[in-house]
C-alpha cells in the first residue's frame, strides 16, 4: 500500500469513528440549552437544567448511580487484585484462568437473567437452603433484587468486571518482570501478599489505568444491567434518562438532554476524583511499602479478597447454570432445589421468535464484526508503515487515542442525539444503521486485540516470500494472515460478544423494528415468564461462547484440516499414505 495514500485512509475512517459521535454530542449539548429545532425551540436557555434540578428523582438516581458506579468498580479492582496476587504461577490458577473467557463472552444482559434467577426471594439461592435450614414454605417478602440501595446492581457489576480486570492484569503482568520480581522479593522473606501489596502493585496500576476507567464510565452509565436487576422508582440517572428520552411529552428531551450532559460531567469528575485519589493513597502509604516489615495486617484485605472473589466467580457459573435449567423446566415449584418435571416444549414454542431473533442478532453481529476486522487491519498496516518510514513514530498514534472515544463515552450522552440525525437522514429503524452504531463499539475492541499481535509480527517472512515470488497481496494473506490466525480468530470472538450485548444502540437505531436476543431478553425480563426469558438468554449467552470456543480450537487445527481436505481431493497416493 502506498504511504501517500494511506492519509486519506485514516482520516476517512477516523471521521466515520469520530464524527457521529460528534453529531451525536452536538444532537445532545443543543438541547440542553433548550435549542432544539424540531420542537420549534430556536433560542438557548438554562430552562432544561432548571427543570432537571427540580425533579426530587434526579437527585435519588444521583446518589444510587455514584453508588453503583464507584462501588462496583472498587470491589471489582479489590478482588481481582487479590485474586491475581493469591494464585498467580500457582498450578491450580490455570483452571481460573480458563473459566474467565466463558464469563468474559457472556453478555450482560444474560448474566443479570442468571442472577435475577439466582438471588430472587424465590430464586435458587433460597430454594437450596429451604426449608431444611430457612423453613420457608413459600417463597419470602425481600427485597434481594432490584433493592433501593443498589447492591444487587453492584454484584452483577462486579460478576461481570472482576473478570475482565483479572484477564488485562494477567495480560500486563509480562511487562513488569513479576517471576523475578517475586523470586527477589521471596529470597529476602516477604510473604506472599506483602510483596505484592509493597512491590507489584504499585507497578501494575499504571498499566491497567485505562481500563479501569473504561469500567468506571461502564458502571456510570449502563443501561441493559440497571434495567434487569438495578433499582427502580428511583433507578439510577442512566434509567432516569432513558425514560426521560422515550416519554411521549416530547419536551422532555430536553431535560434528558441537560440530564445527558451531567451525565458526562459526572464521569470526568469521578475519573479525575478516582486518580486524586491514587495520588493521596500512594503518598500516604509510602512509608508503610517501605518499611522493610515482612507482613502486615493489611495483607489480611488481599485475603479476605480472595474468598469474596472465589465466591464471585461460583455465583457468577451458578447463575449461568440457571438459564438451561429454566429453560426446559415444566414444573418447579417453590422450595424444589431443582425441577420435578422436565420438557422441550418451552424452546419448541419459543422457537420461531428465537429463529428471528437469533438470525438479526448473528445478521448483524458477524456484518460488524468482519467490517470492524476489516478496517483494524488497513489501520494497523498503516501504523506499522508510518512507524517503519517516520524518525517519530508517536506522532502516528492520534488514532491510538480515537478508538476509546465510544468506550469511555456514556451511550446516554450522544446516542439518543445521533438518533435525531437518524431520523432527519430517514435511517432510523434500518439494519444499516444498526450495523453501524455496533461497528462504532466493535471497532475499539477488534482493533486492540489484534494491535499488539499485528505491531510484533515478523516482517522477514513475508519480505522473503515475496524476494522468491513477487505476489505481495496473496503472501499478505497466505503468509503474513495465516501466522496471525490466533489474533484473528480472538479479535473476531470478541468483537462478536460486544455486538451481541449492545442494547441501547440496537433500541435506538432499529426504533424495535429489529429486535435481537439482547433487546427481547431484557424487555421480558420483568414479565415472570422465566421459561421463555431463559430460552432467550441462554442462547443470547450461547453464542458468543460457542465463537470464543471456536477461536480457541479451529488456529491450531487449521494446517492440519486443510491438508487433510487437501488430500481428499488430491489423486496422490502419498497423501493416503
Amino acid at each position: 500500500m502506498p504511504l501517500k495514500h494511506t492519509k486519506w485512509i485514516t482520516v476517512f475512517i477516523a471521521l466515520f469513528l469520530v464524527l457521529p459521535i460528534f453529531m451525536g454530542l452536538i444532537g445532545t449539548l443543543l438541547p440542553a440549552f433548550q435549542f432544539f429545532p424540531p420542537l420549534g425551540e430556536y433560542t438557548f436557555s438554562l430552562d432544561p437544567w432548571r427543570n432537571m434540578l427540580a425533579q426530587g428523582e434526579f437527585y435519588a438516581s444521583l446518589k444510587l448511580t455514584l453508588i453503583s458506579g464507584i462501588g462496583g468498580p472498587l470491589l471489582s479492582l479489590w478482588l481481582a487484585l487479590s485474586l491475581l496476587a493469591w494464585g498467580y504461577q500457582r498450578p491450580f490458577f490455570k483452571k481460573i484462568e480458563a473459566f474467565l473467557s466463558p464469563i468474559l463472552a457472556i453478555p450482560h444482559a444474560a448474566i443479570a437473567i442468571g442472577l435475577l434467577f439466582l438471588l430472587s426471594p424465590s430464586g435458587w439461592l433460597i430454594r437450596l437452603f429451604s426449608p431444611w435450614l430457612t423453613g420457608f414454605e413459600r417463597p419470602p417478602n425481600w427485597i434481594t433484587v432490584q433493592d433501593p440501595y443498589s447492591l444487587s446492581l453492584i454484584f452483577a457489576l462486579v460478576i461481570k468486571e472482576m473478570p475482565y480486570l483479572l484477564f488485562v492484569m494477567m495480560a500486563a503482568m509480562k511487562s513488569i518482570q513479576a517471576r523475578e520480581t517475586i523470586q527477589a522479593c521471596q529470597a529476602l522473606g516477604y510473604g506472599r501478599l506483602t510483596l505484592w501489596r509493597k512491590v507489584l502493585i504499585p507497578q501494575l496500576y499504571p498499566i491497567i489505568r485505562l481500563p479501569i476507567f473504561i469500567v468506571i464510565a461502564f458502571s456510570l452509565t449502563v443501561v441493559d444491567l440497571a434495567l434487569v436487576i438495578g433499582p427502580n422508582t428511583p433507578s439510577t440517572l442512566a434509567i432516569t434518562l432513558y425514560r426521560w428520552f422515550n416519554d411521549p411529552d416530547l419536551s422532555m428531551r430536553l431535560m434528558g438532554s441537560a440530564g445527558a450532559v451531567f451525565l458526562m460531567l459526572v464521569i470526568v469528575f469521578t475519573l479525575a476524583g478516582w486518580e486524586i485519589m491514587h495520588k493521596l493513597l500512594s503518598h500516604l502509604t509510602r512509608y508503610e511499602r517501605s518499611n522493610g516489615r515482612r507482613c502486615g495486617f493489611s495483607d489480611n484485605l488481599l485475603g479476605s479478597g480472595v474468598v469474596l472473589g472465589l465466591i464471585t466467580l461460583l455465583s457468577a457459573f451458578a447463575a449461568l447454570l440457571l438459564l438451561p435449567l429454566w429453560s426446559v423446566a415444566k414444573r418447579w415449584r417453590f422450595p424444589d432445589a431443582l425441577p420435578s418435571t422436565w420438557t422441550w416444549n418451552n424452546i419448541e414454542r419459543a422457537t420461531p421468535l428465537l429463529l428471528e431473533l437469533a438470525s438479526n442478532t448473528l445478521i448483524i453481529a458477524v456484518i460488524a464484526t468482519l467490517i470492524a476486522g476489516v478496517f483494524s487491519l488497513i489501520m494497523l498496516e498503516i501504523k506499522r508503515l508510518s512507524c517503519a518510514k517516520s524518525a517519530t513514530p508517536s506522532e502516528h498514534h492520534a488514532f491510538d487515542w480515537l478508538i476509546y472515544v465510544p468506550i469511555l463515552l456514556p451511550q446516554i450522552g450522544f446516542l439518543f442525539g445521533l438518533h435525531v440525525l437518524l431520523i432527519y437522514l430517514d435511517l432510523n429503524g434500518s439494519l444499516c444503521a444498526i450495523i453501524a452504531l455496533h461497528l462504532m463499539y466493535v471497532l475499539p475492541y477488534v482493533y486492540l486485540t489484534l494491535k499488539g499481535p499485528y505491531l510484533a509480527y515478523n516482517e522477514q517472512y513475508l519480505q522473503q516470500a515475496n524476494r522468491l515470488n513477487y505476489y505481495p497481496w496473496r503472501h499478505y494473506v497466505t503468509i503474513k494472515l495465516a501466522m496471525l490466525k490466533p489474533a484473528l480468530f480472538t479479535a473476531f470472538a470478541m468483537g462478536f460478544s460486544v455486538s451481541i450485548a449492545q442494547y441501547l444502540p440496537t433500541l435506538i437505531a432499529g426504533e424495535g423494528r429489529h429486535s435481537t436476543l439482547t433487546t427481547e431478553a431484557v424487555a421480558l425480563a420483568a414479565s415472570g415468564d422465566r421459561k421463555k426469558v431463559g430460552s432467550m438468554a441462554l442462547l443470547q449467552a450461547l453464542f458468543p461462547v460457542i465463537v470464543f470456543w471456536f477461536a480457541q480450537v479451529i488456529p491450531s487445527r487449521w494446517t492440519k484440516w486443510r491438508l487433510t481436505i487437501k488430500c481428499f481431493f488430491s489423486k496422490d497416493k502419498k497423501c493416503s499414505a
